[in-house]
Order: structure tokens, then C-alpha cells, then sequence
């Protein structure tokens, strides 16, 4: 390696010149083409001396970001990363005929973004991992300065905010609402919190950015972020009105397309009660197997949040709640192995549909009646009388959480 290089890359960090100036010492030093990722997937800065003759570098720093699909793929750090390595990276042979290494950019155990290096006037192999690992850190501490003093009187990114939000970064109310002053959200505006888990997610498309596209299709003006493994999406509430059922036919679709199932929260206006919020659209995801109709990806909080109130309650005390007629009827279930109380249950929420039950649970018409009158005759259910009709479901909802344990 040229050290005359290396001393030159230092003293321009001594000296407190720009990240774009210290990026391009950094690309001469390697002899190879560098991008530095923010932590919203952003291009905060590349080498021009030194740049890859390959159209998906090209693109993506004429565009400013990565993809969000790669950007997704990012996330599963951990399980990607190179075995075997002395410093942590990522190399990435996927994307294109070159190959590309990754070093996550951190400072005071925060992940600043990524250090993206192309294979292009230098083989990797020809440079010693010491010294991508030098200019990793040192590019880091930049990185760190620029973030923390670039940001007065420049506007903020929806995607900044969101962001910050997912990860506790405002001191309080009112930096929460300076920041926001300089972003395109409006306090006091319907927004939704929308969260899908892209474990089973991998993609190493770092060409066209069409996830996002197609997601903002659904969500114009929305914010989306990678956080974790995890997909997570600010959106105008009006473009998640559950009573537009053409629109939600469409993203269903699109979800069962891309293997994604996504939780939606409650309308929220203080955006600074962010997380409860997202926790609301975790939760609708993982209470969904609960839902009588859990063919569908999207599910709305409201849906389950009984299920998510009933949850709270420890399961060892669950039967506590149970109405009698229905604890008798789960008794006599486990003891004949019959299924009344499921029947009872898919009954209670199509409506008494006899015909939606049956088609629900795969069976004749005639087989429903059946079962109603006989629970009728051994058990004097009331199915006419509103309180005892509610205290069946709230009990059959109970017993549902206690045989299946935690979503």
C-alpha cells in the first residue's frame, strides 16, 4: 500500500476537511471505488477520482440511495457477514459481475450506516484487511462529525425522523418538534404505523429501487425505513382506510406477492407516542393467527386488540374469566372430542351464518344445525340473549389464548 497515501488521508482528518474530500483520500488510498451509506439507506457521500464502471454504481449514486431491498438484506448482518474474517465485513458478489465489501460504520455502539467498497483497480485480496478496517473506523469518526453538525437549517427527511423515533433519538418533546418543523409531516396530522418482519426477506437487487416504488404506490408521502429485520412504514392514515376495500384487496395482494405479512396501527396524531403505536402494528402481526379470517397479509390492531387486552391477563389465571356454559362445553369437548366450542365460536363472529360457518370449517350445512342443537339441548344455551352470547365469546377468546400459549 502507499503510505504517503495513508499520511495524506490522516492529516486531511486532522486538518477537518469534508467527508467528501476525506471519502475521495480514502477511495486513492484503497485504489478502489468507495460509497458511504447513512443509516436510512441515503449515499451521504462517493468517490468521483476513483469510481466503478458498473451501471448498478452508477445508478445508485446518481439516484442518492441503495435500494430498499438490499438495504433490507443489510439488516441480516449477522448471518451474512464472512466467516472467517479478521474484521467484520460483508462481501457481496451478487449484485453485479464485481464484487462489493461491506463495513458497518459505528461510533459509541451506534450504526452510522455502511462502508461499500467496489473491486475495481485493486483486487480485495491485494490489500490487507487491516487496512479496510483502518479506513472504516476513520471513516466513522467523520461520519459521526458530519451527522451530529450538518444537520442545522437543512431540511430533515421523513425517513430522518421516523428513524430517530424507532430508535429513542430525541432528547425530548420539543427537539422532537424542532426537527419536525424542518420535515415535510404535519403535527396533529392521521398517520398509521405499519411493521412487517423481513426475516424470510433477501433480495441482492441494488439496481432499480422497485420495493420502494411499489410501496410508495401504496403509501405516497409515507416514510419507510429498514429498522433491525424489520420493515416499517409511516404512512397517511387515509391510505390505510380499512373501509376501502378495493385498496386493501390490492396491497393484500401485494403482500402475499412479496411473502410479507404487515401489522397496522390505530390512527395517530402525536407522532412523539411513535412507539406505542409500532408496538400496536407488532402486535396485530403476531396476534393474527388468532383472527377467524387469517388468510389475509395485512392485519388492522383493531382487530385483535381483545386478544392483545386478553394477553395481559397470565395464562395459569385465564380459566378464571371463563363464562360457565362455555368451560362446560370446552370440558365436554376434551372429554368426547367433539368440537363444539370452536363451531360455537365461528358461528358467534360470522353472525350466526350457518352457511358461513360451514363453509369456514369445511363442512355440510346440515352438520352446523346439528351441532347448535345439540348444544342447545345439553347445555340450555340462550344463543338469542345478548349478554349470554358475549360472555360465550369473550370465553371462547380466553380458552383460544390458553390452548394456544403466545402468539
Amino acid at each position: 500500500m502507499d503510505q504517503t497515501k495513508k499520511w495524506q488521508l490522516v492529516q486531511a482528518s486532522l486538518n477537518g476537511e469534508s467527508l467528501e474530500q476525506i471519502v475521495e483520500k480514502a477511495a486513492l488510498f484503497l485504489n478502489s471505488p468507495l460509497v458511504i451509506i447513512g443509516n436510512t439507506s441515503n449515499i451521504v457521500a462517493h468517490s468521483t477520482a476513483i469510481t466503478a464502471p458498473d451501471e448498478t454504481w452508477r445508478q445508485a449514486v446518481e439516484r442518492g440511495y441503495i435500494t430498499l431491498e438490499f438495504s433490507a438484506t443489510l439488516s441480516k448482518w449477522d448471518q451474512l457477514k464472512d466467516k472467517g474474517a479478521r474484521y467484520e465485513c460483508m462481501t457481496v458478489s451478487q449484485i453485479s459481475g464485481r464484487r462489493r465489501r461491506f463495513y458497518r460504520l459505528t461510533m459509541h455502539s451506534q450504526l452510522l450506516g455502511y462502508m461499500n467498497v467496489t473491486e475495481a483497480g485493486e483486487a480485495f485480496d491485494a490489500t490487507g484487511e487491516e487496512e479496510y478496517y483502518f479506513v472504516a473506523q476513520l471513516i466513522a469518526k467523520e461520519l459521526y462529525t458530519h451527522m451530529k453538525f450538518s444537520g442545522s437549517g437543512r431540511k430533515t427527511k421523513n425517513e430522518d425522523i421516523l428513524l430517530d423515533l424507532v430508535n429513542d433519538g430525541f432528547v425530548n418533546r420539543g427537539h422532537f418538534i424542532d426537527c419536525l418543523r424542518s420535515s415535510s409531516l404535519r403535527p396533529g396530522a392521521a398517520y398509521r404505523v405499519l411493521c412487517a418482519d423481513l426475516t424470510g426477506f433477501l433480495s441482492y437487487n441494488a439496481g432499480k429501487d422497485s420495493f420502494k416504488l411499489e410501496l410508495l404506490r401504496f403509501f405516497p408521502g409515507g416514510a419507510i425505513v429498514i429498522a433491525g429485520q424489520a420493515l416499517v412504514i409511516l404512512a397517511k392514515a387515509r391510505h390505510c382506510d380499512p373501509h376501502d376495500s378495493e385498496r386493501l384487496k390490492e396491497l393484500d395482494g401485494y403482500l402475499k406477492k412479496k411473502k410479507l405479512v404487515c401489522g397496522i396501527s390505530d390512527p395517530v396524531s402525536d407522532l412523539f407516542a411513535f412507539k406505542r403505536y409500532r408496538k400496536q402494528a407488532i402486535n396485530a402481526v403476531r396476534l393474527r393467527p388468532y383472527l377467524l379470517a387469517n388468510d389475509r397479509n395485512h392485519i388492522f390492531y383493531d382487530e385483535v386488540k381483545v386478544y392483545d387486552l386478553l394477553s395481559q391477563i397470565p395464562r395459569s389465571e385465564l380459566m378464571y374469566y371463563c363464562g360457565r356454559q362455555a368451560y362446560e362445553l370446552y370440558q365436554y369437548d376434551q372429554a368426547q372430542q367433539t368440537c363444539y366450542l370452536n363451531t360455537l365460536m365461528v358461528y358467534l363472529q360470522t353472525n350466526r351464518s350457518v352457511n358461513a360457518t360451514a363453509r369456514y370449517l369445511h363442512v355440510h350445512r346440515n352438520t352446523i344445525n346439528y351441532r347448535i342443537a345439540k348444544m342447545r339441548e345439553l347445555f340450555q344455551l340462550d344463543l338469542e340473549s345478548f349478554s349470554v352470547t358475549n360472555q360465550i365469546l369473550l370465553s371462547c377468546q380466553l380458552i383460544k389464548l390458553m390452548e394456544k400459549g403466545p402468539a
